[in-house]
């Protein structure tokens, strides 16, 4: 065989083998490719859902628990001023009276989708700004939740007089005026909170269900008559930290 031959014969190798390489080459691209899309699509339904979890757990939870504290605020407010006026004067039916106009609707304020999206990694697949604003929406929530429990027990404490006995003694007084002293505390420090949540709620485009929030409401009958009915003062006492075009 000729030297020519044989460099015909080692180019057409090297051209079948440069073939066959680009078609393998090719071949993993596109797999690796399709795959991507594959995860880049699965990943986009996570982060769908998990929003949508957030959304719903906002509008029929969290929204309309924070509302009706707003609609009571005021009226629980004035009530426990009035517990604390007949103590002082020690008339025991008095206080008893204005005791049984106090209630407390019982609710729990929760994070879970939150958490299960922070523990299944997928809130690092979700726009750093949005994901932002839920956590700035979710930040008061454990408070809230807490302050909760704590007037509960106060208002335990509260409704833990004794109906007869006559006149109150020093000692009943006081474990009256420090129950109702502390419910004042926290019904203003839950209004703030409540603000605070509604406020970037709506920063974030997401409402309250009507149907949960008269479920929430109709917890507290005793308030029928002096709800706050225009709560959009209360929420707008301080202006949003973001604008609205921050979301697109």
């Amino acid at each position: 065989m000729s030297k020519r031959a044989d460099q015909r014969h080692l180019f057409s190798d090297w051209r079948d083998f440069g073939r066959e390489y680009v078609i393998v080459v090719l071949g993993v691209l596109t797999a690796l490719f399709a795959q991507q899309a594959a995860q880049s699509f699965d990943w986009r339904q996570k982060v769908d859902a998990a929003l949508a979890d957030m959304d719903q757990e906002l509008s029929n939870g969290d929204g309309p628990e924070a509302y009706v504290r707003l609609a009571i605020y005021q009226c629980l407010d004035s009530r426990l001023r009035q517990v604390r006026q007949a103590t002082e004067s020690g008339n025991r039916a008095a206080v008893r009276r204005a005791i049984a106009g106090i209630d407390l609707p019982l609710r729990t304020y929760n994070s879970f989708a939150r958490e299960a999206a922070n523990s299944a990694d997928i809130a690092a697949h979700m726009p750093a700004r949005r994901m932002f604003e839920y956590r700035v929406v979710y930040s008061l929530m454990p408070e809230l939740d807490e302050l909760h429990r704590k007037e509960l027990v106060d208002l335990a404490q509260l409704r833990s007089l004794p109906a007869t006995g006559g006149a109150l003694n020093q000692e009943e007084k006081r474990s009256v005026l420090d129950a109702a002293e502390n419910l004042i505390l926290d019904n203003d420090r839950v209004r703030r909170a409540s603000s605070f949540t509604l406020r970037h709620m709506r920063d974030l485009g997401v409402g309250i269900t009507r149907a949960q929030l008269r479920n929430n409401l109709a917890d507290v009958p005793v308030y029928d008559g002096c709800l706050t009915r225009h709560i959009k003062p209360m929420i707008d006492l301080s202006p949003p930290t973001y604008s609205k075009q921050a979301r697109s």
